[in-house]
């Protein structure tokens, strides 16, 4: 978790790396400090992935909740999406519901991660990882920092604005969202999705245990869902 302003200042500069010099998405002018930060920041916890080995930051991600003392859906999907079922709130629940946001990957690990695959980059000094087999790692070690800020936040539905791309390679872990209405419009073509965290979670399981180990340290923070289904099937029996 990014909970320090050093640690803060890292997210933000990997932000501004990818948002507003790779892609050109933000505007660099609103971010003369090489720190991209917006509006949704106060109401969002934070994740950072570092390398153990290195010490060199990774990527980051955040989980931006519903802003304090506001009753209609102050989300960045709110400001893309126009699915009726976001004014639920029976649907997605205001206090339980968020959204997993800035998904982006260091300039030095990161090529394609749409696909999973990327050639060697970077200077010669940086770590000369195989990234073909380290992409999907990373982008496991996002999701895994995303999921366990919900697990701690005691969130219980989470909603996204995500490339095809990234799901596809999401669903490779077994990390399934329900699609949310058709593709938008936003930096190119963008799926709004959301999920249920305990029937996210028990898919996951289901389709890759070895993920479900690392996202959850072996259920320690999150229960089992085979484990009760197993305990159920024996008192039946």
């Amino acid at each position: 978790m990014a909970d320090t302003p050093s640690l803060l200042d890292e997210v933000y500069r990997i932000r501004y790396q990818v948002y507003c010099v790779e892609h050109d998405y933000e505007d660099r002018e609103k971010n003369p400090d090489g720190l991209e930060r917006d509006e949704y920041d106060d109401h969002s916890v934070h994740g950072l992935l570092v390398h153990p080995t290195t010490n060199t930051s990774m990527g980051t991600v955040r989980l931006v909740m519903h802003k304090p003392g506001t009753m209609a859906g102050s989300l960045p999907i709110h400001k893309v999406c126009e699915h009726p079922s976001l004014r639920n709130h029976d649907f997605l629940p205001i206090k339980t519901t968020a959204e997993f946001s800035r998904f982006a990957i260091s300039k030095t690990y990161r090529r394609r991660v749409g696909d999973g695959t990327c050639a060697l980059q970077g200077d010669a000094e940086e770590p000369a990882f195989d990234m073909r087999r380290e992409m999907p790692r990373i982008t496991l070690g996002l999701i895994t920092a995303a999921l366990r800020l919900a697990f701690s936040s005691g969130i219980t539905h989470v909603c996204a604005v995500m490339e095809p791309s990234l799901l596809r390679l999401l669903s490779r872990f077994g990390v399934h969202f329900e699609l949310l209405g058709p593709q938008v419009e936003y930096h190119g073509w963008r799926q709004p999705c959301y999920a249920m965290l305990h029937t996210l979670m028990e898919g996951v399981e289901l389709e890759r245990y070895d993920a479900w180990e690392a996202i959850t340290e072996r259920g320690r923070l999150w229960p089992s869902s085979l484990s009760n289904s197993k305990a159920c099937s024996e008192e039946a029996a």
